[in-house]
């Protein structure tokens, strides 16, 4: 149960991340009043990384330790590693989106990977 509640809480911060890449710069063209709110801030994306990071490291380890599968695991550490990479401000705003958007994809592959996994088991 307790697995569950991980998986999916790590599931939800990763469609947050998607779902925000995807779609602000939506919201901002059609509502250019939020330019400049927390979503479009710096803080968001480390308080999103801080986060993710931690959920998703618990998730991937409660998994393995059941299916004794790497692959959920590695696409998970594929997309903590572009969340964390699309922090640096060498990045521009398009390609840190871009960036954080596959990260997002890769996490919630290895989630729904682990997910399966795990429910095979039982």
């Amino acid at each position: 149960m307790t697995t569950n509640l991980v998986e999916g809480t790590a599931v939800s911060a990763s469609l947050l991340c998607l779902g925000h890449c995807l779609a602000l710069p939506l919201i901002l063209l059609a509502l250019p009043m939020l330019a400049g709110t927390f979503f479009e801030s710096e803080v968001f994306h480390i308080v999103a990384a801080v986060l993710v990071v931690p959920a998703a490291a618990l998730a991937f380890l409660l998994g393995y330790r059941r299916h004794r599968a790497l692959l959920p695991a590695q696409l998970g550490a594929a997309g903590v590693a572009c969340i964390v990479a699309a922090l640096f401000p060498v990045w521009g705003e398009p390609a840190s989106a871009g960036i954080t958007a596959i990260g997002s994809l890769f996490l919630i592959g290895g989630h729904l990977i682990n997910w399966r996994l795990r429910r095979t088991l039982a």
